[in-house]
């Protein structure tokens, strides 16, 4: 892994890498966008800027090229869900030339999941066709090395389904790796343990995920999306008198849990609607580097 960003360097230097999530729907000018960043903990090694599905949205790409010139770390997130081959990689030749060099490839929900589910999806490639891509692409068409990342699925079952998809992933040439939030710790351990065992996170840093859950409603929400969430968690969220204080206290615990799984390289916080649910999470997690 070639150094050139902050990301890359914690990963290439073994200490453990610190991502949140930075949706921006709801902000609606570049200062909006800046506060929102400064407001996330300083102990991030990157925020990864995704782009929403709501129609006062902005472009990811806007948002992380502003965040890059005020001296941050973004990783812009592309879905091959939104554009072709063709808008995607002039997309990202062109954030890296703004100074955007962290790209992380995904898949994307189905429209009929989200808020605007009459939109049309583009579907040309899909995400390890992009990572592919990317790697051929190299330095010389954008100008400079790029980091790219793309999507894990530790809770697919069975599990040789979920390897499928690392491998390819690996191959194409995915430098890391960032999950699906993980809710099941010893399920997650199980996938991490077969990964180790075919060598794939020496070769791509596995980044685990983790995600405040704020109540049983959004618990269930999720497990209609085929997330895997034990019943424990949902035993806790029920009986709680603070359902979504207590999903940060599970989200914290999740996080501390994962971070000691041999090969695991980072955490990512999925964002809980707030930066400082993400600062609340990472602290009470003790994830703040030495």
């Amino acid at each position: 892994m070639r150094p050139g960003t902050k990301l890359a360097e914690t990963l290439s230097s073994g200490r453990l890498a610190l991502t949140a999530q930075c949706v921006v729907a709801e902000v609606t000018d570049a200062e909006g966008v800046r506060r929102l960043a400064a407001a996330f903990p300083s102990m991030l090694d990157a925020l990864v800027v995704c782009d929403g599905d709501r129609e006062a949205s902005l472009s990811a790409l806007a948002c992380s090229s502003l965040l890059a010139s005020q001296g941050m770390e973004p990783v812009l997130a592309v879905s091959t869900r939104d554009r072709n081959r063709i808008a995607l990689l002039a997309d990202i030749r062109g954030a890296a030339m703004l100074g955007v060099s962290n790209v992380l490839c995904l898949a994307g929900d189905h429209l009929s999941l989200g808020p605007q589910p009459e939109a049309a999806g583009a579907y040309d490639i899909d995400s390890v066709q992009l990572i592919h891509l990317l790697t051929e692409m190299g330095d010389g068409a954008s100008g400079r090395a790029l980091l790219i990342g793309g999507e894990a699925y530790p809770h697919l079952r069975p599990l040789a389904l979920a390897l499928i998809d690392l491998r390819k992933k690996v191959a194409a040439g995915a430098q890391f790796l960032v999950t699906q939030p993980v809710f099941d710790v010893a399920a997650f351990d199980e996938w991490m343990t077969a990964a180790r065992a075919e060598g794939l996170p020496e070769r791509a840093a596995i980044i685990a995920g983790v995600q405040p859950l704020t109540g049983p409603e959004h618990a269930e929400a999720l497990q209609t999306r085929r997330r895997a969430i034990p019943e424990s968690v949902m035993t806790r969220l029920r009986e709680a008198t603070e359902p979504e204080q207590e999903g940060i206290a599970i989200c914290a615990e999740t996080a501390a849990a994962l971070k000691g799984i041999e090969g695991v390289r980072g955490v990512h916080v999925y964002w809980g609607g707030a930066p400082n649910v993400v600062a609340e999470v990472m602290t009470r997690a003790a994830l703040a580097p030495a």
